[in-house]
């Protein structure tokens, strides 16, 4: 049922003035019913009218783009959640009831990416046991560390997503929307539409995939635990007689080149990684196992054709103008579901971070699983690898030749 709320009330919900609700009601932002009442679609469209005055807009000009059909609010409320219902607490009363340090709530806010909210906010009843809940499950933790990483690991994948879809929307539809030759009705139908199904999409998949990525990361903490714990006990999981091998390439200097090119050319840069090292596994047959972003995880069969299936991708992102990097372990691994879990494969990932543009470092489980003539091992000064407590020797494969 959808909430009605007296002009009051909604002044409060959205920490607006009276003043600003009786303005924005007469320019048509805000549209109450016969008895004066509001409705959930009202507040959304206020806290909307209110970012363009805190960014700078003037009332006068939020009056114009209206009027002229430069701008409208008439769908917002397609777009968002009804917001929930308060909970009766300000901020400050929410903050001071959990009994943590002062601060810390504020500071998750800003570790989330969001901005903490004024004291004298009220807080919806949804946010208020999402943040309670926060607390509780990481209180095991024990420290102000562990709130502020934990909020962080959350926050920042949401903004870039959400931040991400908002920029390729604009790029691919709305902009090129702005140019044809259209009526204005026409372009705001379009956008309106569109809009509202990938709104609707967002969530569920988001919960979708962060589940499934769970999953993944918990079978991954258990399945390293056990083979701990059986080295322990003097206990090796069996290999095959011919190891399969994990490799790991990576666009080597990936933040600097976000950073100097934009976000859109390091898009560009990940696709044109994926599309290579699609080339390149089926070409020795092998398989991307999956993409991380500016690096791509790779199955190989035999240690041989790892090396080649890398070479081939290491040189020709080369060619593109994309230096990379890889490291490649080959030795017993765990397959679920099509992914690859395991020492074997923690290693080749610490093995490709300790590797730098345009070369191929391999472990010596690499080397003695090598059958032809075709590669070359040059050992490389020992280095500490993060997470393996013992040495690893480490060689630099280059093709004879």
């Amino acid at each position: 049922m959808v909430r009605r709320l007296h002009a009051t009330e909604l002044a409060e919900e959205a920490g607006a003035s009276p003043e600003l609700i009786a303005t924005l009601t007469q320019v048509g932002v805000l549209k109450p019913e016969t008895d004066g009442s509001y409705g959930s679609g009202d507040l959304i469209r206020l806290e909307a009218a209110n970012a363009f005055l805190d960014a700078g807009v003037t009332l006068e000009q939020l009056e114009a783009a209206l009027s002229t059909g430069m701008f409208t609010f008439e769908y917002l409320d397609r777009f968002h959640p009804e917001p929930g219902a308060p909970s009766g607490q300000t901020f400050a009363e929410f903050a001071d009831s959990l009994g943590v340090s002062p601060g810390l709530v504020g500071n998750i806010y800003l570790a989330m990416g969001l901005a903490q909210p004024r004291p004298d906010v009220v807080m919806r009843q949804e946010e208020v046991d999402l943040i309670r809940g926060f607390l509780e499950a990481w209180e095991i933790g024990g420290d102000e560390e562990t709130f502020l990483r934990a909020a962080r690991l959350v926050g920042e994948p949401a903004r870039q997503v959400s931040a991400g879809w908002t920029r390729l929307f604009v790029e691919k539809v709305s902009d090129p929307l702005v140019v044809e030759d259209i009526s204005v009705d026409q372009r705001i139908a379009a956008i309106v539409g569109s809009t509202e199904r990938l709104t609707k999409l967002a969530p569920p998949l988001l919960l979708w995939l962060f589940n499934r990525h769970l999953r993944h990361a918990i079978d991954q903490a258990n399945i390293d635990g056990m083979e701990r714990e059986l080295v322990a006990h003097g206990l090796v999981i069996p290999g095959p007689d011919q190891p399969t091998a994990i490799a790991f390439v990576d666009i080597s200097g990936y933040t600097s080149m976000t950073e100097a090119r934009g976000d859109e050319l390091a898009a560009q840069a990940a696709e044109r990684l994926r599309h290579l090292a699609a080339l390149a596994t089926h070409s020795h047959a092998g398989t991307v196992v999956k993409l991380l972003g500016d690096g791509v995880m790779l199955h190989f069969d035999t240690a041989d054709a790892a090396l080649a299936g890398v070479f081939e991708l290491v040189d020709s992102l080369g060619a593109s103008d994309l230096p990379a990097h890889a490291g490649i372990h080959a030795g017993p691994v765990i397959e679920h579901d099509g992914d690859y879990y395991g020492r074997t494969v923690n290693l080749a990932s610490r093995v490709a971070g300790v590797a730098t543009a345009g070369t191929v470092l391999v472990t010596g489980g690499v080397v003695s699983a090598i059958e032809n003539g075709d590669y070359a091992f040059d050992p490389v000064p020992e280095v500490e690898l993060k997470g393996v407590s013992e040495p690893v020797s480490l060689y630099e494969a280059t093709k004879v030749g």
